[in-house]
């Protein structure tokens, strides 16, 4: 049942969590195959599935479910399917049925009328037929019918190979601007990363040079989010090359890389088909410090198997954040298939976060997503235990001898085993405080996957912010701080730290909720911090499992 709360601006319902033990006994994660119980199958089937992003287009309090595809080869072209209550139904609207390389996706109120619109990243990659059509943006005129707006907009350039896209209002207008990445190869990059500013009327500019971006650099992923507790948003690109980038904000609107941290993310490739992929920003340990994790589109990882990497945030200094891997110390363990799929969640709803990547193993026809559960702090640091995969039975001698990537996964779609998915934003999509998972397929003979969470787990807490005036409608860059009762603004207190974003990870969207599990809390005490230094608002004894909405007054 959906239970909604509304507050001030100034006021908000929120909840927190009692910290569990950091070690012992903790129920392994449990997620069903909801696709066709949902009603999600059979419309997501037969699809080359590389975007998907999670947004409430008429505000009927679900989220709706976008799924871009590489409409060619057989596939499906791009859909929409609304979401009523927990049960999906393909959206008639013609226009949604995008065609193209699709591979990224957001929904984003980018006119502040509180409906969400969509942009559809399409990767450009040949002269000719469908995949040479360009991104594609949306207006929503409300109830969640859209309009095509691409031509007009300035967002949607020819022969731009477009990847990850996020959203940020990056000079504090008051309105969210867009940043999207380019893919590494095939064709040459033409912009790499870019920033367009939000005119107002569904009009953008490219301020990508003025603003600092490293014009021409590819990569797969982008996120958005303050690292270093100036209230003003920091960008993070990953690199084709591995020479990663963290790209600090300032109050002019311009970015500057933040010194000594190109070293300390730098990836050494010795294949030049393996690539970093997507990135998540978020506070693994709860020290109110966002930390940075880094997926992998490798091209033969069952072969030489690598983790997922985390970035641990150490502390800031003169503005600048200083981060230190800590990987193998976490017990993030290497995985034996593509992980290009990061998000840094609560999936038990514990009040520790742990570390998602878009990979499904399957026994005994249950799928198991692949999880590093965090055990909670020890001297200070996460540590992290796999879940969902059994290293003892994969891969197999046969699997080793398989030589070229193409035959490898021909042989695991066959035998239905493991499967890794490009994107696969999570989403509390029946509204019952666990959060979901969408995985569209590549592969056509593979239907996609929505994963019920059915995990044993705590209380819960969901946050979104509506601004007004200079903070954006969606409150995307608001900071949400979790404590125990009684102890609010006290570090040993702090239960949680989370922004509220969208469009990180892997080619996803995500709704712009801050999520917190609460463990055994009854009631938390919350402060909530106002991007460009708007101010904070703080709540004590609030109650739990609700989605907790904040309102300017």
């Amino acid at each position: 049942m959906r239970n909604t709360t509304c507050c001030g601006l100034m006021s908000l319902l929120f909840a927190c969590l009692l910290p569990l033990p950091v070690l012992g006994e903790k129920p392994s994660f449990v997620f069903s195959d909801a696709g066709k119980p949902s009603g999600l199958l059979p419309a997501a089937e037969g699809i080359r599935g590389h975007a998907a992003a999670w947004g409430d287009v008429d505000n009927n309090g679900y989220p709706d479910l976008f799924v871009g595809t590489f409409h060619d080869s057989g596939s499906k072209p791009g859909m929409l399917l609304r979401n009523d209550h927990g049960h999906f139904e393909l959206d008639p609207q013609t226009i949604l049925r995008t065609s193209g390389s699709g591979s990224g996706a957001l929904f984003v109120d980018l006119t502040n009328d509180g409906n969400l619109d969509l942009f559809v990243a399409n990767c450009v990659n040949r002269k000719e037929g469908v995949r040479a059509n360009p991104s594609r943006l949306f207006r929503n005129d409300g109830g969640g019918k859209f309009t095509d707006v691409t031509q007009e907009s300035g967002t949607c350039p020819e022969g731009y190979a477009g990847r990850g896209v996020a959203a940020l209002d990056y000079d504090g207008d008051g309105l969210l601007d867009l940043l999207t990445c380019e893919q590494y190869y095939s064709p040459k990059v033409q912009r790499g990363p870019v920033l367009y500013h939000n005119l107002g009327e569904m009009r953008f500019e490219d301020v990508s040079k003025k603003a600092g971006l490293p014009v021409g650099m590819g990569g797969l992923g982008v996120a958005a989010a303050d690292v270093n507790g100036d209230t003003i948003p920091d960008i993070f690109l990953t690199s084709g090359s591995g020479e990663h980038r963290l790209l600090l904000g300032s109050k002019e609107g311009v970015f500057h890389e933040a010194p000594g941290t190109r070293e300390v993310f730098q990836w050494n490739l010795e294949d030049p088909e393996d690539s970093p992929a997507g990135v998540a920003i978020g506070d693994i340990n709860r020290d109110q410090l966002p930390d940075i994790v880094i997926g992998h589109h490798f091209s033969s990882p069952w072969k030489s198997p690598a983790p997922v990497r985390l970035y641990l945030n150490r502390g800031v200094t003169d503005g600048v954040p200083k981060f230190e891997e800590i990987t193998a110390a976490a017990g993030l363990k290497p995985l034996q298939m593509k992980a290009p799929h990061v998000e840094i969640q609560d999936f038990d709803n514990d009040g520790w976060p742990d570390i998602y990547v878009s990979i499904v193993k399957f026994k005994e026809d249950r799928p198991y997503p692949i999880i590093y559960q965090n055990r909670g702090n020890q001297s200070g640091d996460p540590k992290f235990e796999v879940t969902g995969w059994d290293v003892n039975d994969f891969p197999t001698k046969e699997d080793l001898a398989v030589k070229r990537s193409g035959a490898f996964f021909d042989k695991l779609i066959a035998d239905h085993s493991i499967m890794y998915m490009a994107p696969g934003p999570s989403a509390d999509y029946d509204r019952d405080g666990n959060l979901d998972l969408f995985l569209p397929n590549w592969w056509i003979e593979s239907p996609s996957l929505l994963l019920k969470n059915e995990t044993p787990g705590g209380n819960w807490l969901d946050v979104t912010a509506e601004g007004t005036g200079p903070t954006n409608r969606m409150g995307i860059g608001t900071k949400v701080n979790v404590y125990t009762a009684g102890q609010l603004g006290k570090p040993e207190g702090l239960i949680g730290s989370k922004e509220i974003s969208i469009g990180y990870g892997y080619c996803s969207g995500q709704e712009a909720v801050a999520h917190f599990g609460l463990g055994e809390a009854e009631s938390v005490d919350v402060e909530i911090v106002l991007p460009h230094d708007r101010g904070r608002v703080t709540k004590e004894g609030v109650g739990v499992n609700r989605r907790a909405a904040i309102r300017k007054p």
